[in-house]
């Protein structure tokens, strides 16, 4: 046993609100010998004396690449080698529910100053156990490469060496951070800790779980949202070896967001897929039988002509714009589904009246809060194994996939992973929600007098539990809080249309949608006014100065300003284009996570309208960089899903049910479709901003503007290819 002596101090680290405190989990000793000395100078640090430093981090890694990033932080206020540290997960405790939550490109930007201040805490404690050691004052001793240096006389002391000593400081409250002027680490190339094992296939997600006597079950749900089970015939199931058990699911309620219907459990993932398409299930379809896109697209459209807006910015009613000047535009954008490269999954384990859940999860502080309450148990009751995620874009914030496992689990006694096919997925996701949005503005070149944006947009009905109505609108930004703009007398409206399909967070939230309509309907401004659409905005965003928009976010146009300028030079703008060639460009104020963004086209579309994308620019200012390579794999993949959206995404209904069912009907790029993309980073001195989501929603309108330019015709429907067009 680990002499009290040799024990690791234990402090509080106060930041964003929040304290972490006695959190370091058992298993970071379990390489250690009882003769070992470890120093913990905050709940985020182990150093331990083999050279190596843990952090623990409670952000999870869903292909952001926060495993190289948030090292980089500690290693640079640390003045330590970055390949001696390594990650692990601060294990989730459930009274800091929302502290683990994953999402809203928020990894970096809200721990940035914890991890620089744990690291700086740490640094801090070891030169002053040096200047004892040394009788000398602190000022007299730098840190540097993982070493303590004597300024008098050159000699040097290696962290491990201090380690013992720096445990008996005093733990400093306040420490100096470093000058960004300064940096060593942070923004400079860096090796990924972690691509070996992820191109090797050993990286370890939540699909790869493997725990003793494990059972493997898949569901049959009902294919329409609110459909429940009549009776089911497991006949063509005889035929199959190592069926363990068949039982009935039913929606939990609560937030649980499960469907109904039939779990299969067998002794390995085959057979519990072969059998989920050999059951057969007879279903009462409910309420949404007989729905269909069609039938869905004239609701929203009537929405706008029939309903009173849920929502009204800018006054109590809504103007009639009569003048003669005004123009109007209508657009329609369809559902569209999530289809990360891991499906969604979970395992459960039921023993002693108490639950273990292992997965990737993007919202712990969801699971936690919704969990205990639809099963009964105490939140001590259920712990969480936070793993790697393969994707998640806001479909692995949800509950569904836990919901299941623990209850198979409850019911057998045993270990149970939950494995979603790929039909799965794509019929039971949580959809990025349909939308039509009607646009009338008066302007001239000048700037924009009167501006209305009417949008109605599929909500999910609250069915008794927790749901905000007005979600897309109030939470997210909505049709004000997403446009920057200026304008003399700004209103919109928001018409809520009950949705048949479950709606959940989508890559880019409600930008993605706003920015596609906003941008494009400034784009036809301009050229209503005869004004190049470039410098129409850049006109426009002078008229400004930085400060909040309609009282929700900050905007500072100047740097926008600089994002599409820079977007517009590298896309070759203010030059000729070839013969045939077009080009088309918008941009996006991502002001929730207080990034900027501008994307641009290049393209050519010949008389059988197949389009070829020439050329493809995506500029960002995020503020600080911390790894410039998983920035840019940011962009990429942003720019990939942007355009999947933009030419090819498209979640149809019939009959209640969703008809897509993988990659091979539901569009995405392919590697020989993508031009190649062009990436360009604005360097800045502000804090960072968010990465993984300011370059998805431009994408689609500076596409159509192109688009437009070569044809004259402006598509206001998405997908692209849905209307008439191919990739050439």
């Amino acid at each position: 046993m680990m002499e009290r002596r040799h024990f690791l101090r234990i402090t509080s680290l106060t930041a964003s609100g929040w304290v972490i405190a006695g959190m370091i989990p058992a298993f970071a000793f379990s390489n250690q010998t009882d003769d070992s000395i470890n120093f913990k100078p905050s709940p985020l640090i182990l150093m331990r004396d083999d050279g190596k430093i843990i952090i623990y981090n409670m952000k999870q890694e869903m292909g952001q690449s926060i495993n190289t990033s948030l090292p980089l932080i500690v290693a640079e206020e640390l003045e330590a080698d970055p390949n001696d540290i390594l990650t692990e997960s601060l294990p989730y405790t459930s009274g800091r529910d929302y502290d683990y939550n994953t999402y809203a490109s928020a990894s970096v930007r809200t721990t940035y100053n914890i991890f620089r201040k744990a690291g700086a805490t740490a640094k801090a404690m070891l030169i002053a156990a040096a200047a004892q050691q040394w009788n000398i004052p602190v000022d007299g001793c730098k840190a540097e490469n993982s070493t303590v240096i004597n300024l008098t006389t050159g000699q040097s002391l290696s962290y491990q060496s201090l380690l013992k000593k720096a445990s008996t400081m005093d733990v400093p409250k306040d420490v100096v951070l470093k000058n960004p002027k300064t940096f060593k680490l942070i923004g400079k190339p860096q090796k990924k800790s972690n691509i070996k094992a992820i191109i090797t296939g050993k990286n370890t997600y939540g699909i790869d779980v493997r725990l003793p006597e494990m059972l493997y079950a898949t569901v049959v749900r009902s294919p329409v949202y609110k459909g429940k089970v009549i009776k089911w015939d497991d006949t063509a199931l005889k035929q199959l070896d190592g069926i363990i058990n068949i039982m009935e699911l039913k929606e939990m309620g609560g937030g649980a967001d499960n469907r109904n219907g039939v779990a299969i459990i067998a002794k390995n993932t085959w057979t519990a897929l072969r059998a989920q398409q050999l059951l057969k299930v007879e279903w009462d379809y409910g309420p949404y039988a007989n729905l269909n896109t069609d039938q869905l697209s004239q609701q929203l459209k009537t929405a706008l002509s029939n309903n009173k807006p849920v929502l009204i910015d800018g006054g109590a009613d809504l103007p009639t714009l009569t003048d003669a000047t005004a123009i109007s535009a209508v657009y329609e954008l369809p559902y569209l589904a999530h289809l990360t490269m891991e499906p969604v999954n979970c395992t459960a384990w039921y023993k002693d009246g108490k639950y273990e859940i292992w997965g990737g999860f993007q919202a712990p502080g969801e699971l936690s809060g919704i969990l205990p309450k639809i099963f009964g148990v105490n939140k001590e009751d259920i712990t969480y194994n936070l793993l790697p995620m393969g994707g998640a874009f806001g479909r692995k914030e949800k509950v569904d996939n836990a919901t299941e496992a623990m209850l198979i689990s409850r019911a057998l006694g045993k270990p149970i992973q939950v494995v979603f096919s790929r039909a799965d997925d794509t019929r039971a996701d949580f959809y990025r929600p349909a939308s039509y949005h009607r646009l009338t503005a008066v302007a001239d070149k000048d700037g924009i007098s009167q501006w209305l944006h009417q949008q109605a947009i599929t909500t999910w009905p609250s069915h008794g539990e927790r749901r905000s109505i007005a979600g897309p609108q109030d939470e997210v930004g909505g049709t004000s809080g997403d446009f920057y703009y200026p304008v003399q007398n700004f209103r919109s409206a928001f018409y809520s249309v009950e949705s048949p399909l479950p709606i959940g967070s989508w890559r880019s939230i409600a930008y993605n949608h706003n920015t596609f309509v906003i941008e494009s309907f400034i784009d036809e401004l301009a050229h209503h006014n005869q004004i190049d659409p470039l410098q129409y905005r850049l006109n426009l965003f002078k008229q400004m100065q930085p400060g909040k928009i309609a009282g929700k976010s900050y905007f500072n146009p100047r740097r926008l300003e600089v994002v599409l300028q820079k977007c517009a030079d590298e896309i070759g703008w203010h030059n000729k284009p070839g013969p045939g060639r077009y080009r088309g460009i918008a941009c996006c104020a991502y002001l929730h996570t207080a990034s900027y963004a501008a994307n641009a086209f290049e393209i050519s579309i010949n008389i059988r309208k197949q389009i070829t994308i020439h050329k493809a620019i995506a500029v960002m200012d995020c503020g600080t960089v911390i790894d410039p390579d998983g920035l840019k794999a940011q962009m990429e993949g942003s720019v990939v899903w942007g355009l999947s959206a933009a030419l090819k995404g498209k979640i149809t209904v019939t009959n209640g049910a969703v008809n897509q069912q993988s990659f091979f009907d539901y569009g995405v790029m392919h590697i020989n479709e993508m031009p190649k993309l062009g990436l360009f980073v604005i360097n800045s001195d502000e804090a960072p901003g968010g990465a993984g989501e300011p370059c998805v929603p431009a994408v689609a309108p500076a596409l159509c503007s192109a688009i437009a330019a070569a044809t004259g015709k402006r598509l206001r429907n998405l997908p692209i290819l849905g209307e008439g067009y191919t990739l050439g």
